[in-house]
């Protein structure tokens, strides 16, 4: 306890420092600074402070992230901000502060209001009927329900309202569509009504938008009945101590689209031109860890809901296989969940990302067997070496994905010496959407062992700068010209997306790996200045997989079984990335 006390006071100080340092000081003067600096600080209290004790901590953190709607509300992190400013009040209330309510209510109208095409806009009506009573709840979630129809959260605003129907009779449920009684400008009375954001937050007028209306093209239009529909044959799960595994039968390869929930947690996953057999149950109890049932439905004509009841907010992994066709989603227990957020992350890397902002599809994925011919990069005591073992992997990944309809190249397809920066400038001219570079681990420490994955960045981590420096010293002799390293990394448009991408790929090797080896070690995602991905024009990691440095380890990698589980997660972790990529571009 004392121990995180003084957490609690190192970590309140730099959040003085964020808000009231003068600039010449060091206190942050970007948006990109302050949401960078205020969610690692926010991480961070989060771990110490679980139960919000600390109500000062919490409360100085909320001005932190208040600068940048108010500093500068054009910033594409403004609405996050804001999202974040509601989250902390919601938590300050449910440990039992009641004047966070109304602060938690203006922050999340304030997002609605000011930023509607944010990823958070319809959770944040959800938590706003959540917080509210009576008509104002309703309103909420009618609006809800009509600004973002394919939404999941309208879905659960739908269950919101058949229950105020059930205790009031004031909503109209037709066919599943509602007929709202009242919108919500007319049900919130003057005195009710959410106002801007306090705390030094101006009230803006609400940019024009027609995204409303386009949400609900878009969702008529993928409602439309086809007319060779498949058909979701089975449901099976399968439960361990480490996961759930549920696998949906189809008799043919169908298209997907997924959506997320977090009160109560919940995953969406809707099957395109697909039908039920009448003989298939429509609830299915889960006894196991992390889900606590499966409910199938038909959404609406050709569009078959799955939904998954989890027991937390834990993460998942979505991926698809043929031979015969199947839809399989992998939930970590409680237990491995809490792993896998307690493994370091760093905080949000600065930039946008091309990707985020003008949607995204994965096509062409380049992979990069890491060293080769006269390089032969880390080897083990029995005289493994790096090159020959990420060219195994990185051929069984290329199988795996080209299985899933991915196209795939390779920067190298036998044992020939690649030069480092040839690596990602041929993934730009094949104009490829992903680079993912493939490596073995090695330390001085023989004790060191798992799974670690790099995007781009300067290292602040000693661990991690010995890697780089490693992986760099290659043929070109070092890192190369730092200068255009440098600024290869403060121009990185695709950071974020990056820093996404190892995550997706990280967790998915812990979990995956895992279920054969429970000592697994999740070493976490980082950022070192590698040469190899220095100019890749799209999302681009290193994924350094085991240590041959350990003893143990060298044993699995020369286990042709294991390389293929490594492989096997990197395509699921891959997959994974894009399916929720998708999600966050449908929802906007």
């Amino acid at each position: 306890m004392n121990s995180n006390r003084s957490h609690l006071v190192v970590i309140a100080a730099f959040i003085g420092a964020i808000v009231f340092a003068p600039t010449a000081s060091g206190r942050p003067d970007s948006a990109d600074a302050i949401f960078e600096q205020a969610e690692k600080l926010y991480r961070q209290l989060r771990q110490v402070d679980p139960d919000c004790a600390d109500a000062g901590a919490w409360t100085s953190l909320v001005g932190a992230f208040g600068r940048i709607p108010s500093e500068y509300p054009a910033s594409p992190l403004a609405g996050d901000a804001l999202w974040r400013v509601g989250d902390i009040h919601s938590r300050l209330a449910q440990s039992g502060d009641r004047t966070s309510v109304r602060p938690a209510i203006e922050a999340y109208s304030a997002l609605t209001n000011r930023y509607p095409g944010s990823t958070y806009a319809p959770e944040a009506y959800l938590r706003l009927g959540d917080l509210s009573d009576g008509r104002v709840a309703e309103a909420y979630y009618v609006q809800l329900r009509q600004t973002y129809p394919s939404s999941p959260q309208a879905d659960v605003a739908v269950d919101r309202l058949e229950t105020i129907h059930d205790n009031s009779g004031a909503v109209a449920l037709q066919t599943g569509r509602l007929e709202p009684s009242t919108s919500v400008a007319d049900s919130v009375g003057a005195g009710e009504s959410p106002q801007p954001l306090g705390s030094g937050l101006e009230a803006m007028p609400t940019p024009a938008s027609d995204t409303s209306s386009e949400r609900r093209t878009s969702s008529n239009a993928r409602a439309d009945v086809v007319p060779d529909m498949g058909q979701l044959t089975a449901v099976r799960y399968y439960s361990d101590a480490t996961h759930t595994r549920i696998v949906f039968d189809l008799d043919r390869a169908l298209d997907h689209r997924m959506g997320e929930v977090a009160s109560p947690p919940r995953v969406f996953i809707d099957l395109i031109g697909a039908d039920l057999p009448d003989e298939l149950p429509r609830t299915v109890a889960v006894d196991g860890t992390g889900v606590r049932q499966i409910r199938v439905a038909k959404n609406r004509p050709g569009v078959v809901r799955v939904v998954l009841d989890l027991e937390s907010a834990s993460g998942y992994s979505i991926f698809s296989l043929s031979d015969p066709h199947r839809l399989v989603l992998d939930v970590p227990s409680p237990e491995m969940a809490d792993r896998l957020a307690s493994a370091r992350r760093p905080p949000a890397p600065e930039g946008g990302g091309e990707a985020r902002q003008l949607g995204f599809g994965i096509r062409r994925i380049v992979i990069d067997p890491g060293h080769g011919g006269v390089a032969p990069g880390a080897i083990g005591r029995s005289g493994n070496t790096e090159k020959d073992l990420t060219l195994d992997i990185s051929r069984r990944l290329a199988e795996n994905l080209r299985s899933s309809g991915y196209e795939v190249l390779l920067t190298r397809n036998g044992d020939e010496s690649v030069p480092l920066e040839n690596r990602p400038e041929f993934a730009t001219r094949q104009h490829a959407d992903l680079f993912v570079s493939v490596h073995i681990n090695s330390s001085n420490n023989g004790s060191l062992s798992g799974f670690e994955t790099y995007y781009l960045d300067l290292a602040t981590d000693p661990t991690a700068a010995e890697t780089a420096f490693r992986e760099n010293d290659s043929v070109t002799g070092g890192i190369g010209n730092l200068n255009d390293v440098l600024d290869d990394i403060v121009k990185n448009a695709n950071k974020r997306e990056s820093r996404d991408l190892a995550q997706s790929i990280q967790d998915s090797l812990v979990l995956q790996t895992s279920k054969s080896y429970p000592d697994v070690r999740d070493l976490g995602v980082k950022h070192a200045p590698f040469v190899v991905l220095v100019g890749a024009a799209m999302p681009a990691v290193l994924v350094e997989c085991s240590f041959l440095s350990h003893d143990e380890e060298e044993q699995r990698l020369r286990d042709p079984e294991y390389r293929q589980q490594v492989a096997d997660a990197i395509h699921i972790g891959i997959a994974n990335y894009g399916a929720r990529r998708r999600m966050v571009t449908e929802a906007r």
